[in-house]
Parts: structure tokens; sequence; C-alpha cells
């Protein structure tokens, strides 16, 4: 099914009768809010010429001991895939691009493996994130490789003014139960946070259906964490800072019935930067990171794999202002090293970026413009470009329009995956001449916001080329994709009630076969309410995917996912000023559903909370 502008014309007509009577005097706007991702420099939501999204922290508290997977599943233009519950594998799809083609950032150090291409957002607790923001689209231009889908950037919590101490104890369904503590503050211009606690739940089982010589017990998880960070304002306006991050989990499921497989998953980040205003107009940040992915599975007593990647990082960026605009001027570095349990041919790559951008507003009109050049060790070089451009036609109504390029590099899997042969079943094995994955997207949005109220509908269309495919054993650079999607979101505020929601319809085939894309819907929609009155604050929440197939290769009814729609719902009341406690209840219709054939996902479950805060 082909999908027609017509579309966003259709539905911005249906709801525009209906806003006109939202209360804005209970909040601001999504569009003011402040995102970075975007354009890598502060900019109001507003301006910004690209389809993004902030989830902040008061959203995240009310997500109680949910995932961030769990988080993402319900925004717009997000799908999610786990191999079975708490702490398993997971597989985050933007606008129907493959996993690996999601770019995960950490205060902005690149985190994930090298290997695989995956992020491993499973292992990161909601308890150590401030907001995350969300950046749709192709963004190689400002990014490099990796980021054909989109960027997700996890900022993590900094001390404030003040001495601002919490805690927070809780239970819930399976034996979960969880621990955390914090200390944060500032003077003058000091600031401190450390974050230190854990999680552990007894889990479900991962594969319910019957597998012969698989163990049909519960699969547990736990995750141990740890986020500091530290800054110190030099003179006016120059400042220092440091920040370390670690997770470390384990994840239990079934391989046999003799022994507990698990599988061993750590994160870990450390940066220390510098900003430095050198003139009124001019502003210099030098950072320098390191991060590492650790992926230690334990299939049976005897037997271990290993993919670990390290990341060093150094980044220069000037952001000056120049031509009525902000100039953006950048020097990247990234080494990556993987060490595995196979040997592989090449166990180290470096590449070196250069970054050039210009954004500007002038009058109702608004232009972006990026381009990136990435000189790869492995693949040689690669240049990536975007440009955008927005008009307020109306002191109501902005349009955007954006076309941009972005790539994948191959990761050392693809690339260096030791050649074995097995008979009749024929040969699997890397490729050393493979190219990288390319995209070309093009978009146009329409914006209608009006106080607390926005209505946001985008149109996208991201040809894929050049997609590496296993399925014949051997890496190759032999598969297209087309990604072509709408997306419709409302926030709003109604009678004191806070109100979002999201419908996205999308289009993700293989060109060549025009098989419909394993594991993502046509159709799928969130729907979120919440309100405070007194010591009370509440909220219900509404998700759903329509039908979609397991695999790409069988787009079969034997393959066939059935749709689902999930309610939550959570309830914080506050005991006194500094104490509260808060009831989370997912699943609540205890619906049976499948995010991957074969896997169990939870049904009804809750968690409750006591939390201490010093206000």
């Amino acid at each position: 099914m082909k999908i027609q502008l017509s579309i966003i014309a259709s539905a911005c007509a249906l709801v525009y009768p209906v806003l006109g009577q939202a209360q804005t005097a209970h909040g601001e706007s999504e569009l003011d809010q402040v995102v970075v991702t975007a354009t890598r420099q502060p900019v109001s939501a507003s301006e910004a010429l690209a389809s993004v999204e902030v989830i902040g922290r008061e959203e995240i508290s009310a997500a109680g001991n949910s995932s961030l997977v769990e988080l993402l599943s319900a925004r717009s233009g997000i799908q999610v895939v786990s191999n079975g519950g708490a702490g398993a594998s997971s597989s985050i799809y933007i606008r129907g691009a493959n996993s690996g083609h999601t770019l995960v950032l950490i205060d902005g150090m690149r985190v994930g493996s090298a290997t695989n291409g995956s992020p491993s957002l499973e292992t990161i607790p909601l308890a150590l994130i401030d907001r995350v923001e969300i950046l749709r689209g192709p963004a190689s231009a400002l990014y490099g490789s990796d980021a054909i889908g989109g960027v997700i950037q996890i900022f993590t919590r900094k001390g404030k003014e003040g001495f601002q101490p919490s805690a927070r104890i809780g239970f819930g369904t399976e034996n979960s139960r969880s621990l955390e503590a914090t200390v944060a503050g500032g003077v003058d211009r000091l600031r401190y946070s450390l974050v230190v606690g854990e999680d552990r739940t007894d889990g479900i089982n991962a594969r319910p259906t019957s597998y012969a010589g698989r163990d049909q017990d519960d699969d547990g998880f736990r995750n141990n964490y740890v986020n500091g960070s530290l800054t110190v304002g030099l003179r006016e306006r120059d400042e220092i800072g440091l920040s370390v991050f670690h997770t470390d989990g384990r994840s239990w499921y079934d391989a046999g019935k003799t022994y507990d497989s698990y599988l061993d998953k750590q994160t870990d980040t450390a940066s220390v930067y510098m900003r430095n205003q050198i003139t009124g107009d001019w502003a210099s940040t030098v950072k320098v990171g390191y991060s590492a992915d650790t992926s230690h599975d334990h299939s049976t007593a005897t037997s271990t794999s290993e993919f670990d990647t390290a990341q060093t990082q150094f980044t220069w960026q000037n952001d000056v202002a120049l031509a009525g605009g902000s100039l953006l001027a950048a020097y990247e570095y990234l080494e990556q090293n993987v060490s595995t349990t196979t040997a592989y041919a090449k166990t180290q790559r470096n590449t070196n970026s250069l970054v050039l951008g210009w954004g500007g507003q002038f009058d109702k009109h608004s232009v972006q413009f990026n381009v990136r050049h990435d000189d790869d060790s492995q693949f040689g070089g690669e240049t990536t470009g975007s440009a955008a451009y927005g008009y307020q036609f109306l002191p109501e109504w902005r349009v955007h329009g954006s076309i941009g390029t972005a790539f994948k590099a191959p990761t050392f899997n693809d690339l260096y995956y030791p050649l074995a042969c097995f008979g009749s079943y024929g040969c699997f094995g890397g490729n050393a001449d493979l190219k990288p994955e390319e995209a070309l997207n093009r978009e146009f949005g329409l914006v209608w916001e009006r106080g607390a109220t926005a209505v946001r509908a985008t149109y996208f269309n991201n040809r894929v080329k050049n997609l590496i495919d296993w399925s014949s054993g051997i890496a190759d650079n032999v598969a297209t994709a087309t990604l072509e999607g709408v997306e419709l979101g409302l926030t709003t505020m109604v009678y004191g009630y806070r109100l979002r929601a999201n419908v996205d319809f999308l289009e993700a085939k293989d060109k060549d076969s025009g098989n419909y894309l394993g594991r993502r819907a046509k159709e799928s929609a969130s729907l979120a309410i919440d309100r405070s009155t007194g010591a009370w604050t509440w909220g219900m929440e509404l998700t759903g995917q329509g039908r979609r197939f397991d695999t790409t290769a069988s787009n079969t009814s034997a393959k066939r996912l059935a749709g689902y729609s999930l309610l939550n719902a959570y309830v914080h009341y506050a005991l006194a000023r500094d104490w509260s406690v808060e009831l989370r209840a997912n699943n609540i219709l205890d619906r049976d559903y499948e995010l991957a054939q074969g896997y169990g996902t939870k049904g009804a479950n809750a968690f409750v909370s006591l939390r201490y805060a010093l206000h």
C-alpha cells in the first residue's frame, strides 16, 4: 500500500476543531523544550527541523520499574522486540530501520557493540537517566556511522544547586526487587552526583513453547549499576567536568536441561570535557572518553563465547555565532577494538571525521545544513550531508522538509567472522570486501501549536541500499529496503489532564522480494493520560501494534505475529513533603502476546516503591 501525503492533511483537519478547547495554563508545550541531539547544539524543539522527542525525568519516574526498552516502545516511530522478559536481548527499530541502524549515545559518548552492531539498551536502568532525546530519521551528517534510522541519546542525572539526597526501595511480582540511592547537589559553580543501585527479578520463562532439550524454568535477571558526575565552573563561563557510567547485568536463558545458561553484559563509559567561551560568539568544547560493551555467553558449564568492544573517542567541537545563525565545526576521532573468543583477521579500526553545520532563522524562515566526512581505516572515506528548511506560514502553523544521506559501516562480524563449512548445510562467515550500507531519506512535516497543545504530522521515505544480508551464509551487500511512513502525534492539556497520543503507519519492505521486514508492524499507536492533584499523581497508558511477520524471508501465516494492545497504569501518593509511595501496574488486562515468535512476554505485573527525596 502506497502511503499518501493526504493522510497528513485529513488527520490534522480531524483533530483541529477539538484542540481549541484545550486548557494551557497547566503546562508548557513540548516544543518549548531545549534539545541537543537534533543539531549537536542547544535549540528549542520548535526550532529543530527534524522529528525529535524528549522524555523527561517526570515521565521516567512515572515508568516505575519498567525498563528503558519498555519506555521507548510507547514512542512514535519506535518498535521494539525482546527475546524474553527483563534483561533479555532487545532490538530497537526506528522508522522500520534495522536495530543496528540506531546510534545510541550516553552523554555524547558512542556506546554499543562493534561486533553485532546493536546497542544494549536492556541493561541501562531508568534510575540513572535524567532525560532521553529521540531523533527520528538519518543523522550520519552529524554523527557518522550507524544513524540510518535515528539517534537515541541518554543524558544521565546531574547535580543541582543545594543538596538533593534520595533513596528508593521497591518490590513486585516475579519476586522483583529494587534498591537505589542518590547523593547529588552543588554549591557556587560546583555540581556533583552519585547514583548506585541494583535490580533483581526471578523473571519469566523466556521460551514457554515446548522445545526438546530446553529447561522450562523461569529466567531471571540481575543488574548492578553506578553513575557519577562532577563539574566545576572556571572563570565566568568556562567549565570542566567528568562522568562515569557502569552497569553489570546477568540474564538467564534456556539452552539445555543440565545447565542454567546465562549471559553477562556490561556497559561502561568514562569521559572528561572542557568547555571554554573563547569570545562572546565562540565556544569550544573538547571531550575525551572511553566506552566498553562486554558480552560473555555461558551456554554450558564448559562453553563460553566472548564479544567485547572498546571505543576510545575524542571530540573537539566549536560553536560560533556567524552570519545570523550558528556555525558548527568539529573534529572527531574514534578507535574501536574488539576481543572475541574466535580469532578475527582484524580487531582494530579507527575513524577520523570532520563535521560542518550551519543553521539560522530569518523572519519566518529556518534553515539547517550539515556535511560530514568520515575516513575509516577499513573501508575508506564516506561523505554524508543533509539540508532542511522550515516556514512559519501562520502563527500556529509551521511546515518543514529535509533531505539527507546516511551510512552504516560493516561490523567486525560482517567483515571477519571466521569461515566455517558444515557439509550439505553450506558455509557461514564474514566478507572483508563489504561496502557500507547507505541511505537516502526525504521527509515532510507539518506542526500546529497553540499554547500547551501541539499536533505533529510527518511523512518520510527512506531508501536503504547495500544492506548486508547473511541469508546465503556469507555476508554480502545484496539487499535493498524501502522504509516509508506517516507519524501523527498530539500532546495537549485538557481540563487539567495531560494527554499524549501517537499513531504510526509504516511500510518497511525488502525491495527485491517484496516481503515486509520482519517484526515491523504496519500500524502502531499509543495513548497516555495523566494528572496531578494535591498529593496524588496518576496516569494510564494504552499501547498497541498491528500484525507483523517474524522474519523477512518468510511472510507466511506460520510466521505471522498477532497484533496486541497493552494497558498500563501508575499512582503516586505523597505521604509527606519528602516521602512518597509509587505503584506501577503493567499489562493490566493480562494479554498474551509475542514480540518474537517462540519467546515469552510478561503477563499482568505490578511493582510498588517507597521513595525518599529531600526537597
